[in-house]
């Protein structure tokens, strides 16, 4: 009788303990696709889009908790939001021997960390648009950031046509853009290739990850790091279709079918993002 009174007892303690267990729910919290603002029809491209752009290096011990902070952000908000992961600064810089002599630097990595005036890892920035006073922020600040811009309504829409020859690895882009509003200023298309699943060391706070795996990294631009003029003038003019055709060879050490082609409007003044979309390298 006593052994059952204690085995009652604790089986209480336990459901109270549970209890108070879940009622703890850290944010950010799952945002419902009912609350996300949509044009309609296809979600791929009839969404407002956010770009993340991650800065780091593989040297950067508390860059992986930044893309742990992203891959969550993209569970949360699913196709909504796109990234891309851009390693620039002193902690990329390839040593000559050891772990990091790989180098994921690019040009264009390079002249936007410094355009953007990058000076501590990790930093990011939400279609660089200005949060709270900053244009690069910190992964604490990431998920506000994106609140701020996804319920917006959406001012443009960009479509893909891909072709991807296995054979001569030419990549062929042909990008649509409409926009949704008539907007003021010039806007510019940008053009990249992201590569993800690459298995790479990469250093952490308690040591290096040699088996790390790497995603959304910058390959490199089809159209530089400013990219192209909208169509013919850059006009944004609501119902008008555009379009911007790219060609390239894939470097050999790309994995093709690892690969997404990024393309984001953004005015040229202010430098921010209207839409962003990604798709596979192939998507005919």
């Amino acid at each position: 009788m006593k052994a059952l009174k204690i085995s009652f007892i604790l089986l209480i303690f336990t459901f109270v303990a549970f209890q108070q267990a879940c009622d703890i729910v850290k944010e950010p919290y799952i945002v419902s696709v009912d609350t996300i603002p949509t044009g309609g029809g296809d979600t791929t491209t009839n969404i407002r889009k956010v770009l993340l752009e991650d800065y780091t290096g593989h040297k950067c011990p508390n860059c992986p908790e930044a893309a742990v902070e992203a891959h969550h952000l993209k569970i949360v908000y699913g196709d909504s939001l796109i990234l891309l992961t851009v390693h620039a600064g002193f902690f990329s810089t390839p040593s000559p021997t050891g772990d990091f002599t790989y180098d994921f630097r690019t040009p264009e990595g390079n002249e936007l960390n410094n355009f953007f005036g990058f000076f501590s890892y990790p930093s990011g920035m939400v279609n660089r648009k200005e949060y709270e006073g900053l244009v690069v922020l910190g992964q604490d600040k990431w998920d506000g950031a994106i609140q701020d811009i996804i319920r917006t309504p959406q001012q443009a829409r960009i479509t893909f046509t891909n072709t991807f020859n296995y054979d001569t690895r030419k990549l062929d882009v042909k990008v649509e853009s409409e926009f949704l509003e008539n907007l003021d200023g010039v806007y510019n298309i940008c053009v990249f290739i992201a590569e993800s699943d690459i298995i790479k060391p990469q250093m952490s706070d308690t040591g290096v990850i040699s088996d790390y795996k790497h995603n959304h990294v910058l390959r490199t631009s089809m159209n530089g790091s400013w990219g192209d003029l909208v169509g013919i003038d850059g006009a944004a003019v609501m119902g008008e279709v555009n379009e911007n055709i790219y060609s390239m060879i894939f470097d050999p050490e790309w994995i093709p079918d690892h690969c997404v082609v990024i393309a984001f409007i953004y005015n040229t003044d202010t430098k921010e993002v209207v839409q962003a979309q990604e798709a596979h390298v192939h998507t005919e």
